[in-house]
Formats: structure tokens, sequence, C-alpha cells
């Protein structure tokens, strides 16, 4: 296959992807279709999802190796779960830093997408308004003012309105994002397979 599905995302740490991989399991009594698993079904936030021809990963994996350089890890504070189109997530407050590293992916990125992916050109036919403009520009919807940073910890067969109800404190999922990642996506928005990840700038005592 010459073109595949991508997804530039963060990573969160170890801690918290464990608690994002046990909210799923405890998902799963109510028809999951994915069941996050490190190795298998990744936790993660994504950045920016495109399609990227194969003879262009190499050098995706150089700009983003950059990128990382340039920013701190996040600490992200949870904002609330949401249920979606089946999807259940949980949704982080933006900040600065996050919105410009958002920002250095997507303009980086951008210029080497293969098109779109088929998902999106799908949504793109329905859209109006900025989400439009975001297909037209960069081939996603999740830029820029809907930037909306989450992890999602599954998809139902079926809307569940009462699944939440299992899920523990929201504050469970305030943690650090550590790692830039980029992934081939699988379906339901999942990352099934690593193709590189790169760690940010740890920070240190006074903040640098």
């Amino acid at each position: 296959m010459d073109s595949i599905p991508c997804d530039v995302v963060l990573l969160p740490s170890d801690e918290l992807a464990e608690n994002a991989i046990k909210a799923s399991v405890l998902l799963e009594p109510y028809g999951s279709l994915f069941t996050l698993e490190l190795g298998k079904y990744f936790p993660h936030a994504s950045l920016f999802m495109l399609q990227l021809r194969q003879a262009d990963i190499a050098q995706v994996q150089e700009l983003l190796g950059d990128i990382a350089k340039e920013f701190q890890s996040l600490q992200l504070k949870a904002e609330r779960f949401y249920q979606a189109q089946c999807y259940v997530d949980v949704e982080y407050g933006k900040n600065e830093q996050l919105i410009q590293m958002q920002q250095s992916v997507v303009n980086t990125l951008n210029p080497i997408r293969d098109g779109m992916r088929e998902k999106d050109k799908a949504r793109m036919a329905e859209a109006t308004g900025l989400a439009l403009a975001n297909f037209q520009k960069y081939g996603y919807k999740y830029v820029g003012e809907l930037f909306r940073p989450h992890i999602t910890f599954t998809r139902f067969n079926e809307e569940q309105p009462d699944a939440e109800k299992v899920l523990p404190l929201i504050t469970s999922f305030d943690g650090s994002f550590t790692k830039i990642g980029f992934f081939e996506m699988g379906d339901n928005g999942t990352c099934v397979r690593k193709i590189a990840d790169f760690n940010l700038r740890q920070v240190t005592k006074n903040g640098r």
C-alpha cells in the first residue's frame, strides 16, 4: 500500500495510560468495539490525523523528532467525560503550549500529507463553517479553535448513556503527556501500529 492513514498524537505517562486502560476495561460489558491495550490499541490524544505516502514516513519521523525537542512535557487537566457517536472520551483543557504544539505539527506536516483520509472525505461532504474550512486547508477538522484534546476509552456498538457511571473520578485522568507518538491508524480512530515516538523535554524544578 503506497499510502496509509496516520495519527500524530500525545502519549500519556505510564500512570495515565494505565488509568485509561483500566477505564476502557470497565466499559467492556457495555458492548465495546475495542479495548485499550499497550501494543494493540494505544491510549493517546490526537494532534493531527492525516494520510501519508509510505515514501514520506522517514521524513515525517525526522520532522517530529525536531518538534519534540522544542516542547516540554505537558500537564493537562481532565475536564469532563463525553460520549458522542458511541465514542467515550475524557476531554482535556487546552493551554498555550498545547495549542502551539498542535500548530507546529499541523503546519509542518500539512504540506506533506497525501490528500485526505477516506473517512474525512465523507465528513467534509457534510461540513460547514470552520469545520469545512479546516477540512479544505488541513484535511482534518479538529485544528485550532476546533481542537478537542481527549483520550478515547472505547467505542460502543450503540449509545450507552449510563456507561459513564462506572468510570472513576474525572481527576483520575489529570496527568502528564510525555511524548509525541506517530502511529498507523486502524478502525474507530485507534492507533494500532507505533511507527515512532519522541520524548518531550522534561520540566525541571525551575520550570525550564
